[in-house]
């Protein structure tokens, strides 16, 4: 079976290649192979992928921040159109990333193959004529948040909850790990507050977050001689060489047993937030934008949280700093009640505790990627 899979960010990347282990799983018992091509990064690449376009080419957020790199952007478009038109996959997989996906569902619905779309645009949150798109070019949905499953069938969008993926990644994680271990390789004493940042899964994203983000750490340090910062790098970032102040490293290709071990987080919006969540980690969500960029955000936006576990809770448990308020200053205010005050720090735990009930069981990739292989013609 061919299949075309697209995703171009670290955590679709991460959900793509579980769904597609378990794709491989189902169709071995059938005695079919599975010959992957698209784009992805290391975890679909490890998965097998044939890589036809590199994904840090296609990895920029916003609207203004696109324009410098808009020649390789649609060099990189071209080649994903090229695949998916003229070597006719039996199934096109689209995981997150709409500004690139939808286009491409464009493609494959024109030449007549059908689509699944892995982990929704959030159109409940904003562009919501993304809907009628979906509607025209999407054969099915596998959707992750369970309220998403109503939205989209109601707009007449097919879609089915699958559950959301971090649940098992999560829960195998924190089976797994041994702290001590994971320590003394990392640098890092247990004993000792740990704080680690992550400014994001976009170069623009570490442009923008990275230099606040260390100068709150710098400031809590001053306070606190023991606190220990690491600075955490997404998969397609693990390559860019970056100075840091004296005692702070980065942390390359081990971010979630890091994040693991952490007392406390500062992290930009993202599926990073509902990862903490699961893993019981007290967060501070902060982001810069271009200005130009968050205005039209903020005139087109239907949700009132740019983070997702307050969404899915449906109040604001974690703390969100944006723009002018993520301050360095402001930043270690509110980090340092999460490192320092227990009573501040076990009553938000619960609460991302309870918000994760909501989240679905486990088996996600293995229910998205019979969902997927379902919708191929000739099974």
């Amino acid at each position: 079976m061919r299949v075309f899979l697209s995703t171009a960010d670290s955590s679709g990347d991460l959900h793509a290649a579980a769904m597609v282990a378990e794709m491989r799983q189902i169709l071995e018992r059938d005695g079919e192979p599975l010959e992957l091509f698209g784009l992805g990064g290391a975890e679909l690449r490890a998965q097998g992928l044939e890589p036809l376009a590199e994904p840090e080419d296609l990895a920029v957020g916003g609207l203004v921040e696109v324009l410098p790199g808009a020649v390789r952007i649609l060099k990189s478009y071209a080649a994903l159109r090229r695949g998916i038109v003229k070597r006719r996959p039996d199934l096109v997989v689209l995981v997150d990333t709409p500004d690139l996906n939808l286009p491409l569902a464009g493609v494959a619905h024109r030449a007549r193959l059908p689509v699944y779309y892995y982990i929704a645009p959030q159109v409940w949150a904003w562009r919501h004529g993304r809907i009628a798109k979906l509607r025209r070019r999407v054969t099915h949905m596998g959707v992750i948040f369970p309220f998403e499953a109503s939205i989209f069938n109601d707009a007449g969008v097919p879609s089915s909850f699958v559950g959301h993926p971090l649940v098992d990644r999560m829960s195998r994680l924190k089976a797994e790990i041994e702290p001590k271990r994971v320590a003394a390789e990392l640098g890092l004493d247990l004993e000792r507050p740990i704080l680690s940042l992550l400014p994001g899964s976009r170069r623009n994203e570490l442009a923008a977050n990275l230099e606040p983000m260390l100068e709150a750490a710098l400031l809590l340090r001053e306070a606190d001689p023991d606190l220990q910062v690491r600075v955490l790098l997404a998969p397609m970032l693990e390559d860019l060489p970056l100075e840091l102040p004296a005692g702070i490293e980065a942390v390359r290709g081990r971010a979630h047993e890091a994040m693991a071990i952490s007392w406390a987080l500062v992290t930009a919006p993202g599926t990073v937030t509902v990862e903490a969540a699961l893993l019981g980690v007290p967060l501070l969500v902060a982001h810069r934008l271009n200005p130009l960029t968050f205005a039209i955000a903020r005139r087109v936006t239907r949700v009132p949280s740019s983070c997702m576990v307050n969404l899915v809770a449906d109040q604001g448990i974690v703390s969100e700093r944006l723009q002018m308020y993520a301050r360095p200053a402001a930043l270690a205010a509110e980090l340092s009640k999460l490192l320092h005050d227990a009573v501040a720090r076990e009553a938000l735990i619960e609460q991302l505790a309870h918000a994760c009930t909501k989240l679905g069981g486990p088996g996600a990739a293995e229910r998205a990627a019979a969902l997927g292989l379902g919708l191929a013609p000739h099974r």
